[in-house]
This record gives C-alpha cells, structure tokens and sequence, in this order.
C-alpha cells in the first residue's frame, strides 16, 4: 500500500477508536412520561363521569339532589386530574438530566431496565446486554488488529496480511454497524427513554471505518480481488436464502411458519404432502398442462421471434422502421389492458378451454423480438448471408443453419424468461380455463388458500416448491449457454 493511502487509512481508523470511547447516546430521565398512563385513565373516569350528568340533566328523571351528588363527583374527579397533571408538569420540569453511554470502556448503565411489555408485544426475543457487549469488543479488537496488520505488511505490494486485515476490517465495520443499530432498539422501561444517538458520533463510527475500508481495498491489488469474492457470495446467499426458505417452509408445520423464519428443515414434508391429496391437488395433471402450455409456447415464441429480428435486421424493405416502431408500441402496452378483448377473441375463435389459446399467441412477442433485433445489430455480420446467398443457400437454410446458432446465447436467454413467464402466467389461463382437467400449477396453488377455517401454510410452500422447481431445472440447463456466449460475434477477426 502506498504511503498517503495508509496514512488516509490510519487516521479514519484512529477516529474510529477514539470515537469509540466517546459519548454515543444518552438515555433521557422520562419521569413525566410514566405518569401519562394515570393521566388518561383520570380522564376517562372526568369523562364517564361528566357523561352520566349531561345525561341525567337531558332526561329530567333524577331529582335534583342525584344530580348535585353527581355534579359533586365530577369535580372531585376532576381535582385528582388537576393534581396528576400539576405533578407530571413537575416532574418534567425537574427531569431533563440523563445517563450518558459510550460504547467503550464501560456497560450501560445500571440504572436501565428492559420494558419487558414491549417484547412481549412485538414478539421479539429476549434482549441479552452481555451478547451485546461482546458484539462491541469484538468490533473494537478487529479494528485494532486491521491497523496493526497494514502496520507489520510494511510497503509491500502484495501481502497476505492486508489480505487478513481487510477482513477483520469488514467484520468490524458489520459489528459496529449492528451495535449502533442494536442500541437504538432497546426498549428501555420508563423513568428512562429510549437511547438518543449522538449523531456526530455515530458519523464517525459508520463513515470512517468505511473510508479507510475503500482506502484500503483500492490500494491493494489482493484485498480488492478478496471483497470482490466477498460481495458476489454475499449476492449468490442473498439469492439463494429465499429459495431455500421456501423448501424448508415445505417440510414445516402451520404453527412453526407462523412463530418465525427456520433454515433447518421440519419433519411435516409427509404432512403437507397429505394435505395437498386430500385438497384434490393433482400434480401429475398440473405439471402435464404446465409444462405443454410453457414449453410450447416458449419454442414458438424464440423462434419465430428470432426469425421476426433476423427478418428487420436482413432485409431493408419499404415500412421496416414503420413496422418496428408498432412492435415497440406493442410492449409498451400492459397485457392487462388487452385482457378483455384477448378473451372475447379465444371465445369467438372456440378457442376457450384449450390449451392452443395459450400457445399459438405467443408467436407475437414483442419484447422478445425488440431483444433479438438488439442482439443482432451487435454480433451479425451482413457478408454472412451474403455469402450464404453466393454459395446458393436458400433463404431459411441461411436463417436455421447460419442465424440460429449464432443466437443461440439470446434464445436461451430469453427462452428461460418465456418459460418462467408462461410457467408462472395465472391470470390468462384463469380467464380461459374451467375445466378441472386444464388447471395449471399455479392454479392449483392458489385454491389451496380457499380454506376459511384454517389455511396450510406448510402445504402452500410445498405447492410453490413443486411449481419453482422445473423453473431452476431449465434455468441450470440454459445458463451455460448465457454463459458461454453473451459476448459471442457473428465473425470472428
């Protein structure tokens, strides 16, 4: 690392100590705020009170020693009122002082307690000061040990140690992170408030550490390449988390879904497995009709929608940019709009309750063109078909054996977006379909909610796992292609 680098890195470092050991928060002495909950109970009781006179006087029932009697009581209610409301005024005028927290050398102070109702409510777990403290010296020791490390690594260029540094800077930007997080949600019980944060502080704290983090990363070839591997596994869990959630919700019960998120897999997959037979959820007939409505129509959609771009890239004929701008009008229509008119059009046709009405009209992909057409104009050269033409190759001998496998990346990019779009389509075949023998998957999944007593979540997930399932087969069967040729030219130089 560089001189002036490391000398950026350090000094945001030791402002990061040094702020450690500063005042972060402070918990505000909140004595008039305990006594609001007496305060509205009097009034309630002035205001019951009050009710019963106004209603004794309109009625002209009660003698006019009842009504002094309550007249009486309305104002006693109403003195105790003015007594709680004189003292909590008080109370705040005397308050105002408060315990002052730095996340170092100390704990917080003994003086605060847990507002236990509050957990209770929300449903929270039970707030452990002492992990919490751990959490900050293990966030003070990583950064020390960050610094001492870019210290003994000297100015080497390449160096394991500012490998490791870079990491146990990470860890600690994460903790400290979390602990200035973690102590904005503690649920103090009054007479204290809630933490009040230093916002100077807390600046230091996060955007410091995060300075010299980039000083760091940018001035050392291996860190760099480290955090880059760092934050792409961190995207790869952040994508995979939510699927893996909804295979362990499959094999979890009802209650134990509710109480909380669980990545351990349950023991109820036999469970709601029965539970999907009992509610006439037939997968074999939603996989068949899913799977010839999907692949049907995605086959038919990258084709001729490959041939449509090939056919306004390749020939420049009298309306070609006129005809394009109304495939580009096409998409910017949602197919909601045209669902009415689609389904009157399937009716005339005797198209309902068929699954052609879902195939035959996805040869007209507007998006799916606009994309081919994009991805011709970069990677097809013009002199390959001509001279295909020179050597005598006819018109779609050129497009299928020329054409086609230099779109082969941009067909199997955009036949996994048709596939999961027409294997996920609900609303379409909803309109469409009535018989029971037609139902898709994903219909079949939403009728399982119909239940009014009681709904299963567990089956539900299992549903949604079953449905997403031939989704990533099709996807791990296609990415090599996206992979392997997303760069790919129609001619090589």
């Amino acid at each position: 690392m560089k001189t002036n680098r490391k000398i950026i890195f350090l000094v945001f470092m030791v402002i990061t100590i040094v702020a450690m050991f500063l005042p972060i928060a402070s918990f505000n002495d909140n004595s008039a705020a305990s006594m609001a909950a007496d305060i509205e109970k009097q009034q309630g009781k002035v205001d019951s009170a009050q009710t019963q006179l106004d209603r004794w006087i309109a009625g002209g029932k009660k003698s006019e020693e009842d009504i002094q009697k309550q007249r009486d009581k309305v104002a006693k209610e109403q003195e105790k009122l003015d007594a709680l409301v004189a003292q909590q005024a008080a109370a705040s005028s005397e308050s105002g002082s408060g315990l002052s927290y730095s996340l170092l050398p100390g704990k917080l102070p003994a003086e605060l307690e847990i507002d236990m109702t509050v957990v209770n409510q929300y449903k929270t777990y039970i707030w452990n000061f002492d992990a919490y403290y751990v959490c900050i010296w293990a966030a003070f020791a990583c950064i020390v040990l960050a610094c001492a490390l870019v210290f003994l690594a000297g100015n080497k260029l390449t160096s394991k140690l500012y490998t490791i540094s870079s990491f146990l800077h990470l860890i600690g930007i994460v903790l400290l992170c979390y602990t200035v997080l973690r102590l904005t949600a503690f649920p103090i019980k009054l007479p204290y408030g809630n933490a009040t944060l230093n916002q100077p502080v807390c600046v230091a704290l996060i955007l410091c550490p995060i300075i010299a983090f980039v000083a760091h990363i940018s001035g050392v070839q291996n860190s760099k390449r480290s955090m880059i591997y760092v934050f792409c596994s961190f995207l790869s869990v952040l994508a995979i988390v939510p699927f893996w959630i909804m295979i362990v919700n499959a094999t979890r019960s009802s209650q134990a879904i509710q109480q909380g998120v669980s990545l351990i897999p349950g023991t109820y997959l036999k469970y709601n497995w029965n539970v999907l037979s009992s509610k006439n959820f037939n997968v074999g007939v939603g996989f068949k009709n899913s799977a010839i409505i999907a692949f049907s129509s995605t086959i038919l959609s990258v084709y001729f929608s490959a041939m449509t771009a090939y056919g306004f890239k390749v020939y420049d004929f009298k309306g070609n940019k006129f005809l394009y701008a109304v495939v580009m009008a096409i998409i910017m229509i949602p197919g909601q709009v045209t669902g009415t008119g689609f389904f009157m059009f399937m009716y005339q046709l005797g198209l309902v309750d068929n699954r052609l009405a879902l195939i035959i009209p996805s040869i007209a992909a507007a998006s799916t063109v606009f994309f081919f057409r994009q991805y011709l104009e970069a990677n097809l050269q013009i002199s390959l078909v001509e001279a295909a033409r020179i050597d005598g190759c006819g018109e779609f001998r050129t497009f299928n054996s020329i054409i086609l496998p230099i779109m082969v990346p941009a067909m199997a990019t955009m036949g996994i977006m048709a596939m999961i779009g027409s294997w996920n389509n609900y609303l379409t075949p909803l309109m469409l379909f009535t018989k029971p023998d037609l139902k898709t998957l994903p219909m079949m999944v939403q009728e399982l909610r119909g239940d009014i007593y009681r709904t299963e979540y567990g089956s539900i997930y299992l549903g949604l796992a079953m449905t997403a399932l031939p989704l990533i087969i099709v996807y791990f069967a296609f990415s090599k292609y996206i992979i392997a040729g997303v760069a790919l030219g129609g001619v090589k130089e």
